[in-house]
């Protein structure tokens, strides 16, 4: 019972942006701790517990998933200094 995982388009410069590295390190920590377990990020106030947010170190990846359909959608990837704007 494996959540699969999907990214908007966007994401995909969000990880551009923070160059190959770190977009490496947290692709896997998504991989490794959120795909088994959604629920270890923390929901968003104010959203109705649609959105969640996952702390990789001071990088927050903004997503939503369904236990319906097992998928983790990736919304947005960031610095925590920018992410919630």
């Amino acid at each position: 019972m494996a959540y699969r995982l999907f990214f908007k388009k966007s994401v995909k410069k969000d990880l551009k942006r923070l160059g190959q590295e770190i977009a490496r390190r947290i692709l896997k920590e998504v991989r490794e701790k959120l795909l088994p377990d959604p629920r270890v990020g923390k929901p968003l106030k104010g959203k109705d517990g649609v959105l969640w947010s996952y702390r990789a170190g001071d990088y927050r990846v903004i997503y939503t998933f369904s236990d319906k359909d097992l998928i983790v959608l990736v919304i947005r990837i960031g610095h925590r200094r920018e992410i919630y704007r």
